[in-house]
């Protein structure tokens, strides 16, 4: 194990080895002291000037970027002013089932919560959702929604899908390789468009706050061909001032082994020189907008292009990753969950693991650090080298 974590310690201290002279890190740091602010301040100037933001989620299975987007959430002005709150995560379908969830009254918090798993049960077209801040996520939604006047509707974006109409494995594998899901940037951002021509105006104008996946939120094309991401999607739709798009800190999403980080580790390394002081700032004509985006199956881009803004949020060393809902396979569920199991692992030419082997893939509450497989304190102490030099 030690000689495992010295290897990929290894990897990451050769990423980070041709980072630029100590003056651009100087460079980032002058940029965020002259041009930052709070990110919940943030998102709410943008929507002085812009119907729609969109924030580009970290990891699926981060759960502390959710405590920001909850202080979003909580903040008096977004029930008030805004009013809707968009997710990759969740089939269109439920849409309903999730507002009905949310906005009613419930007489205990266990009487929530038996209908929170409930309904967890049925919102994904995987045996189940396994990520623990989607309960996160809607438990304090139903909070805000529970002392606050104004009440916040949630949109679902992704495909549409039941489990009561999915018998075999070859119906799994049509829905899997129907246009829905082989183009889901373009079917979200088609069922986001539909939900929000619909939207109750809040003082004369429909806003909205998506929250999606970092890949999918890029204002990006593939090279080669016109596959449009649904940032890039949602502003040609509404306009590129109209849309403002908003990277939460992470790694570079192309090599997920390594997690390299983003710009060769400068950026948190300004973070760390902030005092790891969260901020949130527009990037175009900055040094974080003229960084050459990672990713280069978009092109020559760089991160003005494909962004308008980042939150620095918490540094990747403190972020954990949660997989696991305690509690969501009951005993009258288990036979159902393993018949999804069955026909999901047949359809994905996976072996079928047995039940006492599943259960727990879905059932048990299991954090670790984002960093992995390095340590936290190696990310940590290698950014801070940086800062040295």
């Amino acid at each position: 194990m030690k000689k495992r974590i010295a290897f990929w310690f290894c990897v990451l201290c050769t990423t980070l080895s041709g980072y630029a002279q100590s003056s651009s890190l100087q460079d980032y740091v002058a940029s965020v002291r002259s041009k930052s602010c709070a990110p919940v301040d943030y998102i709410f100037k943008l929507f002085e000037h812009s119907d729609i933001v969109v924030i580009g989620e970290r990891d699926h299975r981060d759960t502390t970027q959710y405590e920001l987007i909850l202080d979003i959430l909580r903040d008096a002005r977004f029930a008030e002013e805004i009013g809707y709150v968009y997710t990759e995560v969740g089939c269109v379908n439920r849409t309903k089932d999730v507002n009905r969830l949310l906005q009613r009254k419930y007489k205990t918090a266990q009487a929530f919560n038996d209908a929170l798993y409930t309904y967890l049960r049925n919102e994904d077209f995987n045996p189940l959702w396994d990520k623990y801040n989607r309960v996160q996520f809607l438990r304090g939604l139903y909070e805000i929604n529970r002392v606050s006047r104004h009440k916040i509707t949630l949109g679902l974006t992704d495909c549409k899908f039941s489990w009561n109409k999915i018998k075999t494995a070859q119906e799994y594998r049509d829905f899997d390789d129907s246009p829905a899901c082989s183009y889901r940037d373009s079917t979200m951002s088609f069922h986001f468009v539909e939900m929000y021509a619909n939207q109750k105006p809040k003082k004369s104008k429909r806003k909205a706050l998506i929250i999606t996946n970092h890949p999918h939120a890029l204002n990006a094309t593939f090279a080669g061909n016109d596959y449009h991401r649904q940032g890039k999607w949602l502003k040609e739709l509404y306009g590129e001032d109209n849309v403002k798009i908003v990277m939460l800190n992470w790694t570079e999403y192309t090599q997920k082994e390594q997690m390299p980080l983003v710009a060769r580790g400068l950026w948190d390394a300004a973070f760390e020189v902030m005092g790891c002081q969260s901020f949130a700032m527009d990037i175009k004509g900055t040094p974080f907008g003229r960084e050459p985006y990672f990713n280069v199956r978009y092109g020559d881009m760089k991160w003005e292009d494909i962004a308008d803004g980042i939150i620095y949020y918490k540094p990747i060393y403190e972020s954990v990753l949660t997989i696991g809902i305690p509690g969501i396979v009951s005993v009258d569920f288990e036979e159902e969950l393993m018949r999804r199991i069955r026909i999901y692992f047949e359809a994905m030419d996976r072996p079928v693991p047995p039940f006492e082997e599943a259960k727990p893939m879905y059932d048990r509450f299991f954090s670790f650090p984002a960093t992995y497989p390095l340590s936290p304190h190696s990310v940590r102490d290698t950014i801070r080298s940086l800062m040295k030099e």
